[in-house]
C-alpha cells in the first residue's frame, strides 16, 4: 500500500502521543496517525537504543524500511524488536494505531522470566533485530483493552497494570512458537542478498523463483524462509514494491502506458490496480498532477 515507509514497531514517536509509565524501564504508547504524522508522506525517525518494543497495530497500515528490512504491517499485526539507533523511514494511512508496550530488557526478564527468556533467549547487549508474528487475536483483544483504558480510564493504574500484562502474555506467547526457529548464519544472509540484487536486476522480467534458488544453491523453501526473515516479506511482495516505486519515478516523464510497458505490463488494468493497491491512488492521477507522493 505504500512504500517508503514497519515501523512504529522501534520508533519514538517525534510528537507527544498517550504514553504511560508503570514503572522505570517500562512504558506503554498509544500512538495515532496524528501523532506520527506521516499520512500520504514519508517520515525519518531514529531508534531509541534503549527498549525492547512489542508492538499490536490496532488499525490501519503502516510500512516502512530500515536497512535492508522492509516493513509492513496491518491491523492485529503483532511485531518484536530491539534498535540500536538505526534509521526508520515510514509512512502510514489515516486509520493507523499501534500499541507498543516498551520495556528494557533487565525489566522484561524481571516480569516475565522465562516466558521471556524462551522467546529472546539473552537479554543483554543487543543489536537490532526485529521479528514478526503475525495476526494473534488474544493479543489484539487484549491490547484493545489497554488502549481504551489509557482512554477513558487512566486513573485505574491497578486495571491498567493488569491489563497491559495480560497483553504482555498474548504478545509472547504468540511468539513462543517461533522461538525455536535457527537464526540465518553469516553465509545464508549474504545469499540472500544476492538473491535480493538478482530479483531486482530486472523490474519488467523478474525470474521465477526456482530460478533464484538454482542461482543460489538453495532449495526454493529454504530461500523463501529465509528471505521473509531476512527481509520482512515475501519474494513477489518485495519485488512489486521496488517494481511501484520504479513506476513512480518513471511517470515524472513518461505516461501511464509507457511506463506500464517499460515495467513489462501487457495488460494497463493490471498496472494501474497494482499501482493503486500500493500508493492508494490510479498512476494517471500522479501523472496528471506531476505528485511525487510525498517521497
Amino acid at each position: 500500500m505504500y512504500p517508503d515507509s514497519e515501523p512504529e514497531a522501534l520508533v519514538s514517536p517525534p510528537s507527544d502521543p498517550s504514553v504511560v509509565s508503570l514503572q522505570p524501564g517500562f512504558l506503554v504508547c498509544h500512538t495515532s496517525a496524528r501523532d506520527l504524522d506521516a499520512v500520504d508522506r514519508v517520515r525519518e525517525f531514529a531508534g531509541d537504543c534503549e527498549f525492547l518494543h512489542l508492538n499490536c497495530q490496532l488499525d490501519g497500515r503502516f510500512e516502512g524500511f530500515v536497512g535492508p528490512y522492509s516493513l509492513s504491517y496491518a491491523k492485529g499485526d503483532l511485531s518484536l524488536g530491539f534498535s540500536s539507533g538505526e534509521t526508520f523511514r515510514v509512512r502510514h494511512c489515516a486509520r493507523f494505531r499501534n500499541l507498543a508496550v516498551m520495556l528494557t530488557p533487565r525489566v522484561l526478564e524481571s516480569l516475565a522470566g522465562e516466558e521471556a527468556a524462551s522467546v529472546l533467549g539473552k537479554t543483554e547487549a543487543q543489536d537490532f533485530f526485529l521479528r514478526h508474528a503475525g495476526v494473534c487475536r488474544k493479543a489484539w483483544q487484549s491490547a484493545s483493552v489497554v488502549a481504551d483504558l489509557m482512554a477513558t480510564d487512566p486513573g485505574h493504574r491497578l486495571l491498567f497494570q493488569s491489563a497491559t500484562l495480560e497483553f504482555l502474555h498474548w504478545h509472547l506467547a504468540a511468539f513462543r512458537g517461533r522461538a525455536g526457529t535457527r537464526s540465518l548464519s553469516h553465509r545464508d544472509c549474504l545469499r540472500l542478498e544476492d538473491a535480493r540484487n538478482l530479483l531486482l536486476q530486472d523490474l519488467a522480467s523478474p525470474p521465477t523463483i526456482a530460478d533464484l534458488a538454482r542461482a543460489l544453491g538453495m532449495s526454493q523453501f529454504k530461500l523463501k524462509d529465509g528471505f521473509k526473515r531476512r527481509f520482512g516479506c515475501g519474494i513477489y511482495e518485495l519485488f512489486q514494491r521496488q517494481r511501484m516505486q520504479e513506476a513512480r519515478r518513471l511517470l515524472q516523464h513518461h505516461n501511464v502506458t509507457e511506463t506500464a510497458v517499460l515495467l513489462g505490463y501487457t495488460n494497463i488494468s493490471h498496472f494501474s490496480a497494482a499501482f493503486r493497491k500500493q500508493f492508494g491512488l490510479l498512476p494517471s492521477r500522479v501523472r496528471g498532477t506531476g505528485s511525487s507522493l510525498g517521497v
